[in-house]
Formats: structure tokens, sequence, C-alpha cells
């Protein structure tokens, strides 16, 4: 590694639920057969990645009585899988999405401890409030009452995270397993707006952040580490912005096949379903190689939308705005503005490219790494291993053994960020 440079750290995601992940693409395999996270996780391993990530689903996505096209198989429990792979990885951290709003503290702390202490100190836990989908989401399948207001739920999994923190280090009275003895399982938080973005500085180890501008990156990074110097946090926090990526050998290759995987990620179907997401009405038999619709969304929908997002724009108002600015500026149809402005393919060009972009938001401070997410699974993942990861290390930014055995000792190698 060069001493001088930013280090870069990488995490892996699974991403088995949403319409980024190519269904139909050849080399796509299954969602939830073990195999499948087996090879994910050991190939991000064989990468060196800090830790693989798994998210959480406590519901099957459904719009109009019908389960929408990328949801057709619901995410396993992912504790139960990372407890799987802590048996067939040796060294990544595995970090699972457990939500605070339909979990009770001890189970959570029960749960986490037991895989931190299975793996040998390499649990993390990305801490999330759980949101609602077309106003039902997650809370259909739990007691009435249950989802509570957005600033609420930010309260509400402070005061968890506090719980379970207490009962990791055994300051609880009454707990009925022994405390965590060293490093608890790191915290992972995507901190987006105010309210987020507090909790994300009071309790994170890891931000994960959602994608933006350079230039916003770096505000965002300024931002997140303001509000934890002004809680009298100095210590260390890694914040990794979520990205994707297409390869070429050349770049015209690289962007021929993204152009591939557009099309074949927004059917018309699934650009029916984002804009709904957004617009908040329904939108059958419209045509979506057309403009956009005319209408206004219904703006109170278009609003909760827009707040929970993990990155981008927070005012429906102004986030319509510059849709229909951009696509008649460019002459965009729906679809192809939805290519723009929601389709997944941040890094696009040769390996050393990627590896060159990637480094380049790293030493900018606009990141400390990123969170890959491959829109073929599992393989996907195995090519961003074998053709960016040596790029990076060719560069002296990335390392080229793992320094320790624990989720920890991951992310606090080449802390040169001046966090």
């Amino acid at each position: 590694m060069n001493d001088g440079l930013r280090q870069v750290h990488l995490g892996a995601f699974y991403p088995n639920d949403h319409h980024h992940t190519l269904w139909q693409h050849p080399e796509a395999g299954s969602q939830i057969e073990f195999d499948a996270f087996r090879s994910f996780a050991q190939s991000a391993e064989r990468g060196l990645f800090d830790f693989v990530f798994l998210a959480e689903a406590n519901w099957l996505q459904e719009h109009r009585g019908r389960v929408i096209d990328h949801a057709i198989l619901d995410k396993p429990d992912p504790l139960t899988v990372l407890a799987g792979l802590a048996a067939e990885t040796e060294s990544i951290g595995l970090v699972a999405t457990v939500g605070t709003t339909f979990t009770d503290a001890p189970d959570v702390a029960r749960r986490l401890a037991a895989l931190h202490h299975l793996s040998g100190g390499r649990a993390g836990w990305n801490v999330v409030t759980s949101h609602t989908s077309f106003g039902v989401g997650a809370s259909a399948n739990f007691r009435p009452g249950r989802m509570v207001a957005h600033a609420d739920r930010y309260r509400q999994a402070d005061g968890f995270i506090r719980e379970v923190d207490g009962l990791w280090h055994g300051v609880r009275p009454g707990a009925t397993f022994a405390p965590i003895i060293g490093a608890r399982p790191a915290i992972v938080q995507a901190g987006g707006s105010g309210e987020g973005r507090d909790l994300a500085a009071t309790h994170a180890d890891v931000v994960f952040a959602g994608r933006r501008s350079l230039d916003e990156s770096r505000a965002f990074c300024a931002d997140i580490r303001s509000r934890r110097r002004a809680l009298g946090r100095e210590g260390e926090v890694v914040i990794m912005p979520s990205t994707a990526f297409v390869l070429g050998d050349t770049p015209a290759e690289a962007e021929e096949r993204a152009r591939d995987w557009q099309a074949m990620e927004l059917s018309p179907r699934v650009a029916v379903f984002l804009l709904e997401e957004v617009w908040g009405i329904d939108l059958t038999g419209f045509d979506v190689d057309g403009p956009l619709p005319e209408a206004d969304p219904d703006w109170a929908h278009a609003e909760a939308f827009a707040r929970g997002q993990v990155g981008g724009e927070r005012d429906a108002r102004v986030l319509i705005h510059g849709w229909r600015t951009l696509a008649a500026e460019e002459g965009l149809s729906a679809r192809q503005l939805l290519g723009r402005v929601r389709a997944r393919r941040d890094f696009v060009g040769t390996p050393a490219q990627v590896a060159g972009q990637i480094n380049d938001w790293v030493q900018s401070g606009a990141a400390d790494g990123f969170v890959v997410n491959p829109s073929v699974v599992p393989s996907g993942l195995a090519e961003f291993v074998d053709r960016v990861v040596p790029e990076l290390q060719e560069l002296g930014v990335f390392r080229t053994e793992y320094a320790g055995r624990t989720i920890h000792d991951h992310l606090q190698e080449g802390s040169t960020h001046g966090r």
C-alpha cells in the first residue's frame, strides 16, 4: 500500500429483491439458495472486502394486488443466512440488516451477539427503521399501530440501539446472556434525512450512503463528521456509498453493455411501477416510451417517497421539477429518464477506468469506499473481484491481504482519512 494515499474500503451487497437485479440475464442464478449466498460471500472474501451485506424484507412487495416483477421471491432472514456463511468464510465481516420498528431489543441483541461470537468478531448490524410501500409495507405483517411517523421512528431507533448496546456490554440489569467481550458488532446506518444523519453520527461505525454527485457526496461526508464532532465523537467512521458498475474490455464495449443492461432492467411494467412509486397514482396503460405524465403526482405520496430515499433530493417538488427539466432538455422519454435517474450504473468503463473513478472519489474525500452492488447475482461480484480489485491494488490503495480477522480490524485498516 501507498502510505500517502487514502485507502479504499469495499463492501458487497447481495441485491436479491429490487429492479436493479437482472433477473433475465443468462448468468443470473438463484436469489435464495444457500449456494448462491456462499458463492457471493466467498468471492467477496477472495477480493478482501471489509464485509458482505444482506438486506431485510418483512414483506413481499405488491402493487395493485400483484407481486411486482422484481420481488418474485422474498429475502431469507439475513441472520440465518449469515450464521451459515460464518462457517463458510474466515475473515470477511458479516452485516445483517435488522429493523428497529418491528423487532424487540433483547431478541436483536441476543441474535447479533450469537453471530458475533460464532464468527469470531465479524458481525455487523445495519440499523433500519423500515418504511412503507404504497402505504402498506412491513406494517401489514405486524400488529396494528406498530408503524410510527418518520421522525418518531428515528427517536425510537436511538433508544433501541442504546438498549441493545447496554445488553451487549452487560450494563442492563436482568440481561439473560453474557456480555460481549471486546468490540461489539459494527453498527451500519444509512443516514439520509437530518434525523438519519444524526442517528448515524451518534452510533455508526459505517455510514451506508446513497448515490449522489461527487460534490454532494463530499458535502455529505463533511456533514456527518461535523455532526460527530458536535457530539464529541472523534473516532473513526467509514462512509461508503452504494454503487453499481459495468465493465468492458474497451470503453465502447462497456457503454454498449450498459445500454443492454438498462433495457433488460427497465421493462415497460417495471418502468410503470417505478413511476407509480413516485407519482402515487394509477398509470395503467401509460406509454413509458413517451414523455413523463402530464399530471402532477399525489404530492403527499411523492413527499413520502422522497423522504424515504437513502440518497438524492428529498424535496419531492424539486425532484419532479428536475426530472421534467432533464427530460425536456435532452428529449428523453419517461423510460429513458428513469434509466438516467433510477438505474444503477454508476461506474462504466474498463477495469482500469472503474478503479480510477473509485480512487478519485476516495482521494477527493467524497467517500471512504463503496458498497458494491453487482447487477448479475451471484456471479457479477466475481467479475469485479477478478478485474477491478487488482487495478486498485496496482494503484496502491487497496489491501493485498487481510491485516486482521474481525470486522473492526478491516474498518480501521488504512485509517488515513483524517476522520
